[in-house]
């Protein structure tokens, strides 16, 4: 007997783990360079610690390999109902429904359906508010078409059960073809974020110019509906706002990354020339000889090579152009570029 079973998508999972860990990451930042018991230390342990409860969901999202519906030539059923199999002959109707964002196919069964487990009466009446019925299949967390799948429900249901085996294998297969289309779209997006982050270095209206784009296409997002719920304006605007988000985290990262790289490196530096000066009497005359010294990766060599280096009159200073195009002096008392 053909089954199609519909999982739990992995990108789910790496949604939740994405935009949980860049927060974790500042805070955990927050309380390495924060003094104890101030405001900032105690808000990097509230921001890790409430952050930190979404990697582990999603982690269990993202490994979680158990089937969450099961379609076959008998019936339908769906693991996060914790109820029973669904007969075809025992749906009445089915049809599709947004509850807050949340795609949901709502099943009218008849008479002869037995609940498993009963639904309270305030949440039935709920669900009848919102125009759901007892039995809902959540599809929120699933990968698919919602308005191809209610139709092949709707199809099958009313189906004779020797067409129904030909029905599934033709739905599985298409859903394997749009599985490797999606991959593809993944690539697409990542070459998207990859541009996105190298404009957002390059220029700081630009950077600007896609925060106002993630905030409009929000906006849309949450709030537009259309003539349908499957409006494509709110489609391609909540991609462009999750593309703004993630550059902007992206973005963020690289700062916090090359502010604490180049800080070590204005460090080293700082050391070894004070070493040269007690050695010889003197400042080095050009830094190179300095850096060459110091046991630097490719990306610390990078930065390393952008420090301007200039002698005063009794002393010296070091010079860094930062990714935002400011200009800063290394402070060889707080150990850090102001």
């Amino acid at each position: 007997m053909i089954e199609l079973k519909l999982y739990k998508s992995n990108w789910k999972g790496i949604r939740i783990i994405a935009l949980c860990l860049p927060f974790v990451i500042i805070g955990i930042w927050m309380i390495s360079e924060k003094q104890k018991e101030t405001f900032d230390y105690l808000m990097g342990w509230f921001i890790t610690s409430f952050f930190g409860l979404g990697i582990p969901l999603g982690i269990f999202v993202l490994f979680d390999k158990r089937p969450q519906i099961k379609i076959n030539e008998n019936g339908i059923w769906d693991r996060t109902t914790k109820q029973n199999e669904i007969k075809w002959e025992q749906i009445t109707e089915s049809y599709l429904i947004d509850i807050y964002n949340q795609k949901f196919i709502s099943i009218a069964v008849d008479e002869t359906y037995i609940f498993k487990k009963s639904v309270f009466s305030k949440i039935n009446k709920l669900n009848k508010y919102l125009g759901a019925q007892e039995l809902n299949i959540n599809l929120s967390q699933i990968k698919i078409d919602e308005n191809k799948l209610t139709d092949f429900i709707n199809k099958i249901r009313i189906a004779e059960k020797s067409e129904r085996q030909s029905l599934i294998k033709n739905f599985s297969s298409s859903q394997s073809l749009n599985s490797n289309s999606d991959f593809k779209k993944y690539f697409i997006y990542l070459f998207i974020l990859i541009g996105l982050a190298l404009l957002s270095l390059s220029n700081f209206y630009a950077f600007w110019v896609i925060m106002v784009a993630m905030g409009i296409g929000g906006l849309i997002a949450r709030w537009y509906r259309g003539t349908t719920n499957n409006s494509k304006l709110r489609k391609y605007s909540e991609r462009i706002a999750y593309l703004g988000f993630a550059n902007m985290v992206i973005i963020l990262l690289i700062f916090k990354a090359y502010d604490y790289t180049s800080n070590k490196i204005g460090s080293e530096m700082t050391r070894e020339i004070e070493t040269y000066r007690n050695d010889f009497g003197t400042y080095p005359k050009e830094i190179k000889t300095i850096s060459d010294k110091l046991n630097l990766n490719p990306i610390q060599k990078y930065i390393a090579n952008r420090i301007n280096y200039r002698i005063t009159k009794n002393n010296y200073v070091l010079e860094l152009e930062f990714l935002n195009h400011n200009h800063k002096e290394f402070d060889t008392e707080l150990n850090e570029w102001n």
